[in-house]
């Protein structure tokens, strides 16, 4: 009789065949793991009886169970950097390759990938570390060296490398050989090299003179040291276990608990006595494998399953922020009635039957704060609103050091306020304006109200004006820091700030047979929102282009009042506050354009039109009166002709039409024709090129304005007539009438 099979040689002959399968039939694009399943049993269909005979269970289960099982080991494969899996779908990389042909026995390849596995075990916490940092790599237009990542975290690097090869964490394509060679020594398999040029070009690192079908490889000048670029990204370094007393505290937390017996606040018993903070999950914690947020909601599920979604998700995000986030020196604050209490975290989390603790110096236990008489008023606002158990306000971190007296030893980065420069008189030059006094009026009145809108006829340059000043008035960093929206009617608050958005979920299996699920998906303005409360020494603008063409109180919601009132908070439709509250930050600055003669939307409301500074861009008057003589001058000059002698039949033509519009409405000042449409290459390229201006965009134009009054408007505005009428002739080699079909 044979001898009864062990589980482990079971599961590593299905593992075994499973990595060979992916290789043979689905080397490019790997298989949902339903379908590798049944190959699996096909190939080997033993392996069935084996998994009876190894475990006797009720014939009903046994095989779900055996499956089940092997997904789960699997999880020694992709450590090992053997297996990619993503949503129930398996991929074989060119490392599992590799290893099939130096592993043929599958309890060799089994036992190898769990060797791997104990190796990322004991350095799980470094790799988790280094992961988080990596993910601000992306669109940061860089790459790192694998070699010089692993030393900075503490890593072996055959064990970073692979495990980002198995997990793909965001970033993990920037991670590169010495030489710059995606990969590095590993194997790649053909999908895997066509994916990381891919990838590289994209984030405009891609060195294709020195790449070919079988290497990838990036621009050598990209490469930066990884200190640098993860301190560029705003990725703080270093290990939370040796991170040092003498660090800069980087993050503020409010934490909040009570006796469930007593209802008294843990401050004021075990948190001061014990010297720590702790946090309450009704249920045994993750463990400390649990590193990032999808797991720990995956854990919450299983824990509560009865517990609403938006009670689990604001579970998980406490556990994720006590467990992930915070780290050894930032700082703590809780409060007993108005008596409030600063501490600074002073080591990593330490998990108990039903709790999570973290060890806390407490600074002022002898002199606590005065919650309303001490704190900031944004502070004290977030605090008393607040009801999650932890809360971060790291903006509010250096006031309070200040107010405990511990302030930093080293320099901390600015803090704000952010600064709006003044015009100058290269923007000036840019925009073609006489000087900057236009200019500097529309920055003092930002630095009154925050919000200033552009309006005027079509073609006075509203949007190129409100792009230009707003990168002036970001500096270095606008190229990130400016960000331009277009309002249009079927616009809503969901695509503006935050909305619930469907994505095909999948099956069990891999398939689409999962349906739709949701995520919150943030829009332009929380993005950037967001980024200038973490960065409040910068400047930030959001230009809303058309801001009339949208139902605008649909689209701003409860932000309608933060724009007044940016020290105030709101709490958000979708919950995504945490219960702190939102504002809008200071340092943050919208520019809107609106185009006074579009009939298809109104103007403002009177409550939107108070929050907003208005500034003109009409034709009849300063700066845009005389934008297109300069651009023509300077236009000239840059042909090497004379600048006094520019032809200037382009602005005659333009202040006839806006003549003729005046007459025509003496009363209306809202439509004229702006410079830009002869400011164009359009109007000056090729033979004919005025006249076809003419047809496809002057008249046109005209005609609508015109609609339903009787005007002729080829008779009134004909590009002959005018030039008859101006004395203008035609370029040589044109003939009057050239506008006539």
């Amino acid at each position: 009789m044979d001898a009864v099979p062990s589980i482990t040689t079971v599961v590593a002959q299905a593992l075994h065949t499973a990595a060979t399968v992916l290789r043979e039939d689905a080397p490019q694009d790997g298989m949902a793991f339903g379908e590798l399943w049944e190959r699996v049993l096909a190939r080997n269909p033993g392996l069935r009886d084996d998994w009876v005979r190894a475990a006797p269970d009720s014939p009903s289960a046994t095989e779900a169970r055996f499956k089940n099982y092997v997904n789960r080991n699997a999880s020694s494969l992709v450590r090992a950097g053997w297996l990619y899996r993503a949503q129930r779908r398996w991929q074989l990389t060119g490392i599992g390759a590799d290893a099939l042909d130096r592993f043929p026995d599958p309890v060799d390849f089994s036992l190898e990938a769990g060797r791997r596995y104990r190796k990322w075990e004991r350095q799980q916490h470094e790799v988790s570390l280094a992961v988080t940092a990596l993910e601000q790599l992306p669109d940061s237009g860089c790459w790192v060296a694998l070699e010089e990542v692993a030393e900075e975290f503490s890593i072996a690097p055959d064990v970073l490398g692979t495990v980002l090869r198995g997990t793909r964490p965001p970033g993990w394509y920037l991670v590169l050989g010495e030489d710059g060679r995606a990969g590095g020594e590993l194997p790649l398999l053909p999908y895997e090299r066509d994916q990381w040029l891919s990838l590289l070009d994209e984030e405009g690192v891609l060195d294709a003179g020195r790449s070919t079908v079988d290497i990838v490889r990036a621009l050598p000048g990209r490469r930066v040291p990884v200190r640098e670029a993860l301190a560029a990204a705003k990725q703080p370094l270093g290990l939370e276990e040796t991170a040092s007393d003498e660090e800069t505290p980087r993050q503020l937390w409010i934490i909040r608990g009570v006796d469930a017996t007593t209802g008294v606040p843990l401050v004021r018993g075990p948190w001061r006595d014990d010297s720590k903070v702790t946090l309450d999950t009704g249920f045994p914690p993750p463990t400390t494998a649990a590193r990032n947020l999808d797991g720990i909601r995956r854990a919450v599920e299983t824990a509560l399953p009865a517990t609403g979604p938006a009670r689990r998700e604001a579970v998980a995000r406490e556990l994720d922020a006590f467990l992930n986030r915070m780290r050894k020196g930032d700082i703590v604050l809780s409060t007993d009635g108005f008596e409030t209490y600063v501490g600074v975290v002073d080591g990593p989390a330490v998990h108990s039957a039903e709790r999570l603790e973290r060890p806390v110096d407490w600074r002022n236990l002898n002199k606590p704060l005065d919650f309303l008489k001490d704190l900031p008023s944004g502070l004290s606002s977030v605090v008393q609103d607040a009801d999650s158990q932890v809360l971060e306000a790291t903006e509010y971190a250096e006031t309070v050091l200040a107010l405990i007296g511990d302030m930093p030893r080293t320099a901390p980065l600015p803090t704000g306020p952010a600064v709006l420069p003044d015009a100058t008189v290269e923007l000036a030059e840019a925009l073609h304006m006489p000087d900057t006094t236009w200019l500097q009026d529309c920055v003092e009145l930002l630095r009154a109200t925050p919000q200033l809108i552009f309006h005027g006829p079509p073609g006075t340059g509203k949007t190129y004006t409100a792009l230009a000043l707003a990168r002036h008035l970001a500096g270095a960093s606008s190229a990130t820091n400016v960000r331009l929206v277009q309002f249009h009617p079927a616009y809503s608050y969901e695509d503006f700030f935050e909305g619930i958005r469907p994505r095909l979920g999948t099956g069990q299996d891999g398939d689409t047979g999962g349906g739709l699920a949701y995520d919150l998906v943030r829009g332009p303005l929380r993005k950037l929102a967001d980024e200038a409360e973490r960065r409040p020494a910068e400047v930030f603008v959001l230009v809303i282009d058309e801001i009339n063409r949208g139902h605008l109180a649909k689209i701003f919601g409860e932000l309608y009042f933060l724009l007044e009132y940016r020290n105030e908070r709101v709490h958000l439709l979708y919950g995504s506050d945490d219960g702190r509250g939102f504002r809008l930050p200071p340092n943050l600055y919208i520019l809107g354009t609106m185009n006074t003669v579009d009939r298809s939307v109104a103007y403002m409301d009177a409550a939107m039109r108070r929050r907003f500074s208005f500034m003109e861009l009409h034709p009849d008057t300063p700066p845009v009166a005389g934008v297109l003589v300069s651009w023509l001058r300077r236009r000239a000059e840059e042909r090497g002709e004379e600048p006094d002698s520019y032809d200037d039949s382009h602005a005659r033509l333009l202040d006839e039409i806006n003549r003729l519009l005046a007459d025509g409405s003496p009363g209306d000042r809202s439509f004229r024709v702006g410079p830009s449409y002869f400011m164009q290459d359009l109007a000056h390229t090729g033979d004919g090129a005025l006249e076809r201006l003419w047809k496809t965009q002057i008249i046109p134009l005209l005609t609508e304005h015109h609609w339903g009054d009787g005007t002729d408007v080829e008779f009134t505005y004909g590009l002959d007539k005018l030039r008859e009428q101006l004395g203008i002739l035609p370029p040589s080699g044109e003939t009057a009438g050239s506008e006539d079909p």
